[in-house]
């Protein structure tokens, strides 16, 4: 089997909820890639490159598509035995530096074609004779707001069903205070709070905010401290007592291991989607259970293709299951909030979130979802082509 084309399909995703957060808003417009890798066994996988735009991980629509078709195809797939999932990551990084959620549409397609290949669903690739749950508890945000407002909408989600409320802070930290006060109050003593501060407080705002908060039981806390501060991480780690867990600082293995070794955090939360896709993610995913450090996966607002992806490694991971009380899991954002509602995902199969967790996926082989002409091409970026390389049927 040999890869002999590959079609990239650029979306603009408008989703209806928005999510404030202290560097900017979420879900206002969200340009994302699709990536179609075809073989010359007629057989062709799916992949999904999702950015949030260039201030959050350095990569764009834009950046995407232009590694893909002018280095990563004629320089690494064209011709590449899909199989070869190892070689081809390996060929990626010597000849693109990071670009990683490039690289991560990529190997979702590289996996999907292997499952569709052997007719087998993705998780089973990934190690599991059968989805090791039956449901995921998910996350669900209410960004930054009132606290009030904020109080309501959790509440809300407690009785969706909803394993974690996810709420942003940073902009305000005393009044910071008050929002984690307010949620807590309004969802009662159980429910995991995930304070994500997207680094957006220096380290000793950061400990006093946290210390003040920490009585209020089962939290955790994302980010305190801007991405390239390592020493202010651990600065914060080690004067509060609730779970710091790394987010923009840790995107690629390098970064993840420094984390470990400087004992800098307590968890990681890790997006394969803009770490390089499934291959990678086991290898994190073991690094932080080694180093005594847990996962709280998540994925980043791409349709039921990059969630599907997402949602195999979940069902097929033991350990995401966290000992302790956090629930952690899969957003389950993609394809439920769009401005036309859940019926507006653009493949024929997505994976389900109901009462606030995620389903398992289907038997289908690979990814288990495809593409729907009707439904997807309503979302074409205005002003930019599909690019097919190759061939493309």
């Amino acid at each position: 089997m040999k890869i002999v084309g590959l079609e990239l399909i650029p979306l603009t995703m408008i989703f209806k909820a928005n999510i404030k957060e202290s560097f900017g808003t979420v879900g206002k417009r969200e340009d994302n890639l699709i990536i179609k890798i075809y073989t010359d066994e007629g057989i062709y996988g799916l992949g999904e490159a999702c950015t949030l735009g260039p201030f959050y991980c350095g990569e764009s629509q834009e950046t995407v598509m232009g590694i893909i078709q002018h280095h990563l195809y004629p320089k690494v797939l064209e011709g590449a035995d899909p199989f070869d999932v190892e070689m081809i990551h390996v060929k990626m990084d010597k000849f693109v530096y990071a670009n990683t959620v490039a690289k991560a549409g990529v190997d979702y397609a590289l996996h999907d074609i292997i499952g569709k290949k052997l007719g087998v669903p993705l998780y089973k690739l990934l190690g599991a004779s059968k989805p090791y749950f039956d449901k995921i508890p998910t996350r669900a945000s209410v960004g930054i707001d009132d606290p009030k407002a904020m109080a309501e909408k959790a509440a809300m989600l407690h009785e969706m069903g909803f394993g974690g409320i996810k709420m942003k802070v940073g902009l305000e930290p005393i009044k910071d205070i008050e929002r984690v006060r307010a949620i807590r109050d309004a969802i009662g003593p159980d429910m995991l709070i995930d304070i994500d501060v997207n680094g957006a407080y220096r380290a000793k705002e950061a400990v006093y905010m946290l210390r003040r908060v920490q009585d209020c039981g089962n939290i955790i806390v994302e980010q305190p401290v801007g991405r390239d501060d390592y020493e202010g991480m651990k600065y914060v780690r080690e004067r509060v007592d609730i779970p710091i867990g790394a987010c923009e600082a840790a995107l690629s293995q390098q970064q993840i291991m420094r984390l470990i070794r400087m004992d800098a955090c307590d968890f990681f939360n890790f997006k394969p989607t803009r770490s390089g896709g499934i291959f990678p993610a086991k290898q994190v995913m073991h690094m932080a259970e080694a180093a005594g450090k847990f996962i709280v996966l998540s994925e980043q607002l791409g349709s039921s293709v990059e969630l599907s992806a997402v949602g195999h490694l979940a069902f097929s991971t033991p350990t995401i299951m966290i000992p302790g009380g956090y629930a952690a899991g899969v957003m389950g954002m993609a394809g439920k909030f769009t401005t036309e509602g859940s019926d507006a995902d653009i493949v024929d199969n997505p994976m389900q979130v109901k009462g606030g967790c995620l389903l398992p996926p289907t038997d289908n082989p690979g990814l288990g979802v495809d593409l729907v002409e009707e439904k997807w091409r309503r979302y074409l970026t205005e002003g930019k082509e599909i690019v097919r390389l190759g061939k493309c049927d």
